[in-house]
């Protein structure tokens, strides 16, 4: 009697090698005895499967071929000899096309109306169809978007979006990303690609937002698009005061001044007030818009003023104050705090330290700049110690003891997840601090696959000083 499979073990899998021959092959399989024999005698039997490679090349010696084809597509005049099995199996848009409901089962010929960008590119398209490959660059890479938004080929969809997003996006002209993939992006809502076109854009923000050469594109924005650059940290600009009276600018568009209310709602969840200094929140507060709609703005305002009013030992500590209205953005005025990012995680030796420098303002008069430095070892000490070190140096020469609170935050896309504080009295003899983040974080917690602490294979961290008196 044959044996019945029936443990929560992986069956075996026999896999072909790789080849693009046509030569014999001897495949060696060495899975676990207990396994392999239970698997034999199964009425299931192992799973095997042959070289994947090697079928869709043979598959594509029928793109546009007469053989076996029982549909033709019409494109801008061109016919293209195709085979409805491939295009359904890669398309719903093409079962649904093909289906008897909705043609002619005994129809030969189809015409497909296309943009005229992508008629050029068509061919292309419909090889990937057959073969799961694709020659692509910086012209053709919308077009072939475009079809594959269209047809709901989502593998095709997945490679032009990171082919766009890692090859032609960081390299094209500003004006190009904004009118051209930013512009679709937003309105496929193809999310990769709005994140990429504003994380370009936004190195340019301060102009974008202020200047006459962006000035038609800033007001033209819909509230969506807006809302994409308001939700971003990677903005860099003066500070968030800039960027509320440049989101005032364009409610106060022609097309938008009439329907004020409705965009407030809207988009006052992403100004974070609380980055702003109470002086601008206090002008913010005595403007027109803010009389006029002072239910829409009591919350934030509120909780904005509550807190710059406490210490940031208590601020650490309120859950109120961890969501996005909280995380800094790149501003490039000098405050008392900052934004920090160590890229690629995953590629860090064990062991490396990471130095970030950055300045704030100083508790001294005449006003001057204070010099720090962060040393963060995000794997571990050394390579035998797993202690996520992270030591706050002062690089300023000291006249006289400075009492400084600190809070530092591990963040994520949208909130605060970690966060350490203290209050160190530096002086010309003793310039450092442990901020003991160890004690909030590991290095196993960052180092877990699809780790929450980590933000694109990157750790963001943003930390607050602030004068004691």
């Amino acid at each position: 009697m044959a044996a019945q499979l029936n443990l929560p073990l992986e069956r075996p899998v026999v896999n072909s090698p790789v080849s693009d021959d046509n030569s014999d092959q001897t495949v060696t399989v060495t899975p676990p005895s207990k396994t392999l024999t239970l698997a034999l005698n199964s009425p299931e039997g192992i799973d095997c499967y042959g070289n994947e490679r090697k079928a869709l090349l043979d598959q594509g010696k029928f793109y546009n071929n007469p053989v076996l084809s029982d549909i033709k597509l019409v494109v801008g005049g061109q016919k293209y000899y195709s085979h409805k099995l491939i295009l359904v199996k890669c398309s719903d848009v093409f079962e649904r096309m093909f289906s008897s409901d909705w043609s002619d089962e005994n129809l030969k010929e189809v015409e497909l109306k296309e943009d005229s960008i992508c008629i050029g590119v068509f061919p292309r398209f419909l090889k990937f169809l057959y073969t799961n490959h694709i020659k692509l660059n910086t012209d053709n890479s919308l077009p072939i978007l475009i079809l594959a938004d269209k047809y709901n080929i989502v593998d095709l969809k997945n490679v032009c979006i990171n082919f766009a997003s890692t090859c032609i996006i960081p390299k094209l002209q500003l004006k190009d990303v904004f009118h051209i993939w930013f512009q679709y992006a937003t309105k496929c809502y193809h999310q990769t690609l709005i994140t990429c076109s504003v994380q370009t854009l936004s190195d340019k923000m301060e102009d974008i937002t202020s200047t006459v050469e962006w000035e038609t594109e800033w007001m033209n924005l819909d509230q969506d698009q807006l809302i994409e650059f308001l939700k971003s940290s990677e903005l860099i600009i003066k500070d968030e005061y800039a960027l509320w009276k440049a989101t005032i600018k364009w409610l106060n568009a022609p097309q938008n001044v009439e329907k004020i209310q409705e965009n407030l709602k809207k988009v006052l969840c992403y100004i974070r007030f609380p980055m702003m200094v109470p002086e601008q929140l206090c002008e913010i507060e005595s403007s027109a818009i803010v009389e006029q709609n002072t239910e829409l703005f009591q919350h934030h305002l509120k909780s904005a003023y509550k807190y710059h009013s406490l210490p940031l030992t208590t601020r650490a500590n309120m859950k109120e104050f961890s969501s996005s209205a909280f995380l800094l953005r790149n501003y490039s005025d000098l405050r008392w705090d900052k934004r920090l990012i160590i890229p690629k995680y995953s590629t860090l030796p064990k062991g490396e330290e990471v130095s970030l420098r950055f300045a704030t303002r100083a508790s001294s008069f005449p006003a001057q700049t204070w010099e720090w430095e962060l040393k963060i070892s995000p794997k571990g000490f050394s390579p035998t110690c797993d202690d996520l070190r992270t030591i706050l140096y002062s690089n300023l020469i000291l006249d006289q003891p400075r009492p400084v609170e600190y809070l530092l935050s591990v963040v994520g896309s949208d909130q605060i997840l970690q966060s350490v504080c203290g209050r160190k009295n530096f002086t010309k003899a003793r310039y450092s601090i442990d901020t003991e983040l160890e004690k909030k974080i590991s290095v196993s917690d960052l180092m877990t696959s699809n780790s929450p602490l980590l933000v694109n294979d990157c750790l963001h961290l943003q930390i607050h000083l602030k004068p004691v008196e």
